[in-house]
């Protein structure tokens, strides 16, 4: 609606200053309605998000759009294909029974009274002739604490002679391991379980407090804190910078950031870096760095070495690193076209999606090929495809609104080509940087609950806990007999912190998987 006052001006604009306004005015309008639509999506729009055409873990952000004759037709003219591709039945899903082997066994029997065991009939007692298992089910032993009291003992030579020839009564006492926490009440076991019950239940210390008092200990949440801070900085801050080392090694890492607050420190959000291994690499690592800002000094320090294949979702100061080579994340660009269709665009945004499901479609056939199999089937298949997509791009010319949705969607892909495209270098690279998402989504639940950090030693302390935790996770190691056996070893350890015997307690040594495999 133009303002009366200034009718005047627009009768005096030129032409180009009133395309413009034109251009200006349309503009505003696609995003009022993009907003309307996202806003709908968000009130009255499913809250699972799937789509037919993606690996396993990758999803888009809203509802899947169904691609009507035209636009399938429309994919497969500018791909050079003579038919659209058709979409695959959906896959019906077995669901198993639970494997219960590996639980201690008990059973429970059911009888009758020994005055019900007399027959009706005659009045005798009756036969117990067997009996009939009617179900198996899991049954749950409540939580016990033990108040253990850790004695020393001590010998004494009582031989006479000895005492002759030496002229001392000879003692010895028996060795007394280190606790992980000195003059505390709390076992190794029990800090271990306090890590766990926080990090991987995501019991913050508050409730955790409620939970300890009534097993019976009046454990604070300043107490369970201090533990958790000490456990970290003296014990597994030496394991943290091995598996930094090991990952700075390794080809391809992928990467990611995501905010936190820390109350002591004064901006409003800190960072954590979360960097992860490639998903073919040998030794599996998962590594939280917490940052106190989102800039490039720290992704610098953190990655300072780094010159092979980095994976990330293309956030300006990782391209700024020297050395190395950037991939980035074919999901953001299928979101970005996913979130054009939810803001309203039918006619172009859908087009540029099913050209990313059809690559991500190809991919999942590839999935279990070497990579170098997985490569050549990238040249022959993928290459092609991603050159069709990137001649649409460039064809759309000015036929979108730059600012819109669409318009962000397709600046993005083509503003990113050269690490789009990097995936054919290597078969071991991925398609998308899932893997680093979904490192910082089990980050991103934990903090949902925690919501914070009082001060940044405890920030610190949380990325080294959840590394650790995660790492060993992704080791296939039983979490809680890995942490007992870590409290109970490296306290006592001859030289703390020595590397070299350090490489024996971490998640993939073979004494570690043999003691505390899943």
């Amino acid at each position: 609606m133009v303002d009366p006052k200034n009718s005047i001006a627009l009768a005096d604009a030129t032409p180009e200053q009133l395309r413009t306004i034109v251009q200006n005015l349309l503009h505003e309008n696609q995003q009022m309605q993009e907003q309307l639509a996202v806003l709908k999506r968000v009130l009255y729009g499913r809250r699972r998000e799937s789509s037919q055409n993606l690996p396993d873990g990758q999803t888009s952000l809203f509802n899947e759009h169904v691609l009507t004759q035209e636009e399938q037709a429309a994919v497969a003219k500018a791909s050079g294909e003579d038919e659209p591709v058709k979409k695959r039945p959906k896959k019906v899903v077995h669901r198993k029974s639970m494997d219960l082997s590996q639980l201690p066994q008990n059973t429970r029997d059911y009888t009758l009274d020994t005055e019900d065991q007399i027959c009706p009939g005659c009045g005798k007692m009756m036969a117990d002739i067997g009996r009939t298992a009617v179900r198996k089910e899991v049954d749950f032993v409540p939580v016990k604490l033990l108040a253990t009291t850790v004695y020393q003992h001590t010998y004494v030579c009582t031989n006479e002679q000895c005492l002759q020839d030496h002229g001392k009564v000879i003692t010895k006492k028996a060795d007394v391991p280190k606790p992980v926490i000195s003059h505390s009440m709390a076992s190794n076991a029990v800090v271990a379980e306090s890590i766990l019950t926080k990090f991987i239940y995501k019991v913050p210390d508050y409730r955790q407090e409620k939970l300890w008092h009534n097993r019976g200990a009046d454990f604070t949440r300043q107490a369970l804190s201090g533990w958790h801070i000490k456990a970290a900085e003296e014990y597994l801050r030496p394991l943290y910078n091995l598996m930094h080392q090991e990952l700075l090694a390794q080809d391809i890492i992928h990467a990611d950031e995501t905010p936190y607050r820390v109350l002591a420190i004064k901006k409003a959000k800190t960072y954590y870096w979360v960097d992860t291994s490639g998903k073919f690499a040998e030794h599996q690592i998962i590594l939280y760095d917490h940052g106190d800002t989102r800039g490039y000094g720290e992704a610098e320090r953190f990655l300072k070495g780094y010159t092979k294949y980095l994976q990330t979702d293309g956030y300006a100061v990782y391209p700024r690193l020297p050395d190395l080579t950037n991939v980035y994340c074919w999901a953001h660009v299928r979101r970005k076209f996913d979130e054009a269709v939810t803001g309203g665009d039918t006619g172009l945004a859908p087009i540029g999606r099913q050209y990313c499901n059809e690559m991500f479609h190809l991919e999942q056939g590839w999935r279990g090929l070497p990579a170098t199999e997985r490569l050549a089937q990238r040249k022959e298949h993928l290459q092609p495809q991603m050159d069709a997509f990137f001649k649409w791009l460039f064809e759309l010319g000015d036929s979108y609104l730059p600012k819109s949705k669409l318009g962000r969607a397709v600046e993005y892909a083509l503003g990113h080509e050269v690490g789009l495209r990097a995936v054919l270098q290597d078969g071991r690279l991925e398609l998308s940087n899932n893997r680093a998402e979904r490192a910082v989504k089990e980050l991103v639940m934990g903090r949902k609950k925690r919501l914070f950090s009082q001060s940044k030693r405890g920030a610190v302390a949380t990325g080294i806990l959840l590394s650790v935790l995660k790492t060993a996770e992704i080791n296939h190691l039983d979490l809680r007999q890995y942490l007992n056996y870590l409290f109970a070893a490296l306290p006592n350890l001859p030289v703390p912190g020595d590397l070299t015997v350090l490489q024996d307690y971490l998640p993939w040594s073979p004494k570690v998987q043999e003691i505390c495999h899943e």
